[in-house]
């Protein structure tokens, strides 16, 4: 099983590469940097130095866009970080979020982001004339770079299947949740004459390890109490929430509740949630708790066939010290046993 983590690279550049080098000897297989320009570090001058101070950890883009990136721009600083770490480079793309959100510009739409993967291709390939009515092409050709799209939709998991060659699946941590997509990008493949085994799967858990339960819970707080506001998947998930909503003020935190600048008045407010519906709903989205818990959800995954899992930790302004070390002194081993 490989086992990427979420690193915000929020803090000054040698905090950041210090941080990447507790990663990799924590025993990680990836780590996947956030591109959000307004909030954090510029993701490829931070992939690049990453690249310097690492040996074996994969550098991922965990999640470039190609709105505020163009297409070229990506593929540049992709081939051109490759220089540096062939064959550990991996760009994983979707919508955009906080990157588009907080510069004013639209998330991309289904039809971008099958171009974009496309283009991105053709690029690295070296392919003439990849922008209509323009005659060029990009001199720093000849590199493998994976590209993965980030999906949750049925239609952009279908695309993954058309044109990705891998999948970060944004989905509920359940069987049926990875057979469906399974499903999706399997007809995806088949439409566009590929084999769906070569389009790798990626599930994504959100995540946050601590020593114990309720410490976990309340890091992860404000990201747990967002769900009160969707009554359906509440409904679904066969949660009673008893008149319990979102608590005021947090939807209105800048930027938004999940990067909150205030960080501790957004904890702060997500705790006067009963404990007991916050376990609830983290029990339904991802790996929350102790050592213990994320074991024996990574177990399960593993039984259930995935063999690479990228944890999308909560912190945003800060680093995930806690998931990282207690990943390295208690989880680490087990990981390296599974397929």
């Amino acid at each position: 099983m490989r086992v990427t983590v979420r690193v915000s690279p929020f803090a000054p550049l040698p905090q950041v590469l210090d941080f990447t080098r507790r990663c990799e000897a924590a025993g990680f297989d990836g780590i996947g940097f956030l591109d959000s320009q307004m909030i954090n570090r510029d993701l490829w001058v931070t992939m690049a130095a990453a690249a310097t101070v690492t040996s074996r950890l994969r550098l991922v883009t965990a999640v470039t866009n190609a709105v505020t990136r163009h297409i070229s721009v990506v593929a540049s600083s992709a081939a051109s970080v490759d220089d540096l770490a062939p064959g550990r480079v991996e760009v994983w793309i979707g919508r955009g979020f906080s990157a588009v959100n907080l510069a004013g510009l639209p998330e991309a739409t289904t039809a971008q982001l099958r171009t974009s993967i496309l283009d991105f291709k053709r690029l690295l390939a070296g392919d003439w004339d990849v922008f209509p009515g323009t005659h060029s092409r990009m001199r720093n050709a000849g590199h493998h770079v994976p590209i993965y799209l980030a999906a949750a939709g049925p239609r952009t998991i279908r695309l993954a299947g058309e044109v990705a060659d891998g999948i970060l699946l944004a989905a509920e941590p359940k069987p049926a949740s990875w057979e469906r997509a399974l499903t999706l990008v399997a007809e995806g493949a088949r439409s566009a004459g590929r084999d769906p085994s070569e389009i790798d799967l990626c599930v994504q858990a959100l995540t946050c390890i601590r020593e114990t339960r309720e410490e976990a819970l309340r890091w992860a707080g404000p990201l747990l109490v967002l769900r009160l506001a969707d009554e359906d998947w509440l409904r679904r998930e066969g949660i009673d929430a008893k008149g319990v909503g979102v608590p005021a003020g947090l939807t209105g935190m800048y930027p938004d509740p999940l990067h909150a600048e205030d960080s501790e008045k957004a904890l702060a407010l997500a705790a006067t949630v009963p404990l007991e519906l916050r376990a609830q709903i983290a029990d339904r989205l991802g790996m929350i708790g102790t050592p213990e818990d994320v074991t024996a959800r990574l177990k399960a995954l593993s039984d259930a066939g995935i063999r690479n899992v990228f944890l999308r930790t909560v912190d945003t302004l800060s680093f995930p010290a806690a998931d990282v070390d207690l990943y390295g002194s208690q989880i680490r081993q087990t990981v390296a046993a599974l397929p």
